[in-house]
């Protein structure tokens, strides 16, 4: 009989309370919860209570936990980490003492951090770091390449539409954040979250973009890549990004990539926040078989997900279809099992999780860059009539030109040129002239107000649980509204909005706190007083007063793409530039009768 497993649960929030402590309860067999570490002492009673862990195992933080080991005054076997992502921290802590961790995504922000976690398991000679994406181990996902093999493998679609946290956790019955920390407590882990993220996006990103990298890349697309690194193995090369609509953080992303022998990948993840259920598919075509792929969200512990496979035998078109006989979640801590116990290699680690994230700073660039300026800060001379205008806008209520707030909450910097960067976009001249322009500041003020406080002002104490791995101050799960599988996560000020039917809290202006005000983001370093002040906070909600009918959520502007300095009638993509340093070639454009039609044009 396997050996049952003492399991540590460090962070208690929506994560751990709705996939985590669910299998480990109706797992009985083969784990056991001896302990539970949460700093909010309100969320650490409440989920402890409701879970039943006594309270001579409840800890403040993973230093406690480590200290309870030496001493020998609980037994622990190994842990699930599922805090915000400032994970690397604890994750040496616990890795020093050799204890094995089930990691919620994403592990860091930046290649660097992910390094010290993956450089010091290769010292170790020994792989202690699994990272927690379920759907790698779900039993469709185990036969895709059974099914439809690398070698035949011709194209991968997987599109994922992610809702808000009601339908993903409304039955979870989730105990509250946490609100009891100290304000000096808060505003370090804000500024220490902020400095991660600022690492990891780059030091020219404006907070628009690192908005897009945390709550778009690393706990959306994420996911979807692991899922087909499982399978398939990682993307080879990027072949071209979009993002869109204009404006809307994180809206919707679309990923064209190949896979080592030549097949051809199509990741798209939509965030719908209004949408009224979990969507995941996959289909896969080799040159014989169709084959598709259903993969509910991790937290629906019930539902299974199905394969269906259509091909063509004597003439007859034949399809057959398979459901999993188990969750995924459930499936994932049997291989965590098979981790701990026989050392089993994980799909995902820490080396795994370097490499994605180098991949998804990459598509960042691609994005930053397509829209005029890049992720590298560059040095500029400043201008008397430049500082006279900052403070007009600051005066009109516009966001100024500048460094970081005093809160962690970076301003938006004005956008620069392509410094050498290796991403460059396709465009004709004409229309690269008319994308440097300031007509997308509109769109990006209003509806991404409330995007920094859920990412760079992440704070668990102001009802903040942050996105997937973005956790602020409740130190719960980073994955409060979505784990690596299920995609981006929400603040539990959205989650409790979107409860009452309320319009997308990350879309609106927070007047409570300036730090959530929307960041203006000016195209240009010549951009007038007039023209910021026309794109401020206040002009958007007017903006947004005369379209009518159009979502508070949702710019005005119906145009295509955010980041796409195209004429309206060119379909264009951004694509990366060539790696030798030739000037990037893009798609050829499509024929008049191909292009479809712009409602923005006459």
């Amino acid at each position: 009989m396997p050996k049952t497993l003492n399991i540590a649960v460090i962070g208690a929030g929506t994560m751990a309370q709705a996939v985590h402590l669910p299998v480990l309860r109706r797992r009985w067999d083969r784990f056991a919860v001896t302990a539970l570490v949460d700093h909010s002492p309100r969320r650490r009673r409440e989920s402890s209570e409701v879970w039943g862990i006594g309270e001579d195992a409840r800890y403040e933080s993973v230093a406690d936990l480590i200290a309870a080991v030496r001493a020998k005054s609980v037994s622990v076997d190994a842990v699930v980490l599922s805090t915000d992502g400032l994970h690397v921290d604890d994750l040496l802590q616990l890795m020093k003492r050799g204890i094995p961790i089930l990691a919620e995504p994403p592990l860091g922000y930046s290649e660097e951090e992910v390094a010290r976690v993956a450089d010091f398991e290769r010292m170790t000679g020994r792989r202690l770091v699994m990272m927690a994406y379920p759907q790698q181990y779900d039993d469709s996902v185990s036969r895709m390449a059974e099914q439809i093999a690398t070698k035949d493998l011709r194209m991968v679609d997987h599109e994922v539409l992610m809702p808000a946290s009601q339908p993903l956790f409304g039955g979870a019955h989730v105990t509250t954040s946490s609100y009891d920390l100290p304000s000096e407590v808060r505003a370090q882990r804000r500024t220490n979250l902020q400095a991660a993220v600022v690492a990891g996006s780059g030091d020219g990103a404006t907070q628009r973009d690192r908005d897009l990298y945390v709550k778009g890349l690393l706990t959306g697309v994420a996911h979807q890549l692991a899922v087909l690194e499982a399978v398939y193995g990682p993307v080879a090369r990027l072949v071209a990004v979009r993002h869109w609509p204009k404006g809307v953080i994180p809206g919707s992303l679309e990923l064209l990539g190949e896979l080592e022998g030549g097949a051809q990948v199509r990741l798209v993840w939509h965030y719908l926040p209004f949408a009224p259920e979990y969507s995941e598919t996959i289909e896969v075509l080799s040159a014989r078989r169709r084959m598709q792929v259903e993969l509910p969200a991790p937290s629906h512990g019930d539902r299974r997900s199905t394969v269906s496979l259509r091909e063509k035998k004597a003439g007859v078109v034949q399809e057959t279809s398979t459901t999993a006989a188990k969750g995924s979640a459930e499936l994932m801590w049997e291989a965590f099992h098979a981790f701990v116990e026989k050392g089993t290699l994980p799909y995902s680690g820490a080396a795994e999780a370097q490499t994605q994230v180098a991949l998804l700073r990459e598509v960042l660039s691609t994005i930053v860059v397509a829209d005029g300026r890049s992720l590298e800060a560059e040095p500029t001379d400043e201008d008397p009539s430049d500082e006279e205008t900052a403070s007009e806008d600051s005066a009109d209520g516009g966001s100024t030109d500048g460094p970081d707030t005093t809160d962690g909450t970076a301003a938006d910097g004005p956008g620069s040129t392509p410094d050498g960067s290796s991403m460059m976009v396709t465009a004709p001249a004409a229309v690269a002239t008319a994308a440097g322009g300031s007509d997308e500041a509109p769109g990006g003020s209003g509806a991404t107000a409330d995007v920094a406080g859920a990412v760079a002002a992440s704070d668990g104490s102001d009802g903040v649980d942050g996105v997937d791995g973005v956790d602020g101050v409740d130190g719960t799960d980073g994955t409060d509204g979505a784990d690596g599988a299920d995609g981006t996560g929400m603040t539990d000020d959205a989650e409790q909005s979107h409860r009452a039917g309320a319009a997308e809290p990350s879309h609106r202006a927070d007047d409570a706190d300036p730090s959530h005000r929307a960041d203006v983001v000016a195209d240009t370093t010549a951009a007038s007083a007039s023209e910021a002040t026309a794109a401020s906070p206040a002009a958007d909600t007017t903006a947004a007063a005369d379209a009518g009918a159009q979502p508070a959520h949702e710019p005005a502007d119906d145009s295509e793409s955010k980041l796409l300095p195209a004429d309206p009638v060119v379909n264009a993509w951004v694509v990366p530039a060539r790696q030798n340093g030739d000037t990037t070639e893009g798609s050829d454009p499509e024929t008049p009768g191909d292009r479809p039609e712009d409602p923005s044009r006459p």
